[in-house]
């Protein structure tokens, strides 16, 4: 368990800062990473047919500032240059995580480890070929005051999760495990996603949610908090179907690294990146809302991986903390791999 302190935001910028999607086999993967496509021509087409591979990527939901990466590897040309011809479409509200890459309407989509975990443990072939979080963002979210200040402090209390599926109920999982507590040890309550006005108005004693996102709303709704995050846990990353990372390795690679390479540019210039986002990815962005999305930025950029490497034992002890918990049965094969 790690305990991080709050990143300072100021409350006028944090009060509407958007959530970040939530983070999201015991080897590394069944495919070693090669380089980029060396067939791309300096114009980024390739040289055998002189036409950019298209691909389809699925970024869940509605344009949000936390897919700048991608927004900015598009608008920089870091996509194009490395010879694809890339389509970013964001899911219907009502559209399953996995409906579309399944029946061939994407080609990679963005989810937590434990979202590529679930869906290959029932039978699925998709692999994470990159993790986009160094640190998962998941934590549990207490009041400073509360008398919470490590996982044993637990017992006896009532914790709010959206339900009990996902990144945060894995999570509160893994914490309480960390302390040598079970779920009969605490009050789990499934308040959606809530956790703002639940922790706001005293319905918990805790909530389980997102450091750049819950956590600097609640403060910025005047409460200062205590954050405990729970180790074993993979962020958001890019997961492709095992039959596209076997059919061609090389366009999904240069995708990786083009990505990586707009994780880059988001670091080196939240800004920049906001304005980009405003000016072509996020319709009728106001002032305000950039003031927002800038602060999520600033809470997020400590997360960020630039390398996308997914640490094998940190999925490991993810996959046995599913198991334990019945999130899945069985740990598949594979699951994952690195650039």
């Amino acid at each position: 368990m790690i305990r991080r302190p709050l990143l300072a935001l100021s409350a006028r910028a944090a009060a509407a800062a958007l959530l970040l999607a939530a983070c999201t086999g015991g080897s590394d993967g069944p495919t070693a990473a090669p380089s980029a496509s060396a067939d791309a021509a300096s114009d980024g087409t390739t040289a055998s047919t002189g036409e950019r591979t298209p691909l389809t990527i699925g970024l869940t939901y509605v344009p949000d500032i936390q897919f700048s990466p991608f927004y900015l590897a598009d608008s920089l040309g870091y996509y194009r240059d490395a010879g694809l011809d890339v389509t970013l479409r964001h899911h219907g509200a009502n559209e399953g995580l996995f409906t579309a890459i399944e029946q061939g309407q994407e080609d990679v989509v963005v989810a937590s480890g434990d979202e590529v975990l679930t869906e290959r443990a029932s039978g699925g072939t998709l692999t994470q070929v990159a993790t986009l979080y160094d640190t998962s963002p998941v934590a549990l979210i207490a009041p400073a005051d509360g008398g919470i200040t490590t996982a044993a402090d637990l017992r006896g209390k009532t914790i709010g999760v959206p339900g009990e599926y996902g990144a945060t109920y894995l999570g509160l999982l893994v914490l309480l495990d960390e302390a040598g507590l079970t779920p009969s040890d605490v009050t789990i309550q499934s308040i959606g996603y809530t956790q703002t006005t639940a922790l706001l108005t005293g319905q918990v004693d805790a909530v389980m949610g997102y450091l750049n996102g819950d956590a600097v709303r609640i403060e910025a709704g005047g409460m200062a908090v205590t954050t405990l995050e729970p180790g074993s846990l993979v962020g958001v990353g890019i997961a492709v179907p095992d039959a596209l990372l076997a059919s061609d390795p090389d366009a999904v690679w240069a995708f990786v690294t083009a990505t990586l390479q707009g994780v880059a540019a988001v670091e080196d210039d939240p800004e920049g990146a906001v304005e980009v986002a405003a000016d072509g990815y996020i319709p009728g962005m106001t002032s305000q809302a950039k003031a927002d999305a800038l602060a999520v930025l600033e809470a997020t950029i400590p997360l960020l991986s630039t390398t996308g490497e997914t640490d094998p034992a940190e999925w490991d002890a993810m996959a046995q903390a599913m198991l334990a918990a019945g999130m899945i049965t069985s740990v598949p094969d594979g699951g994952f791999t690195n650039p």
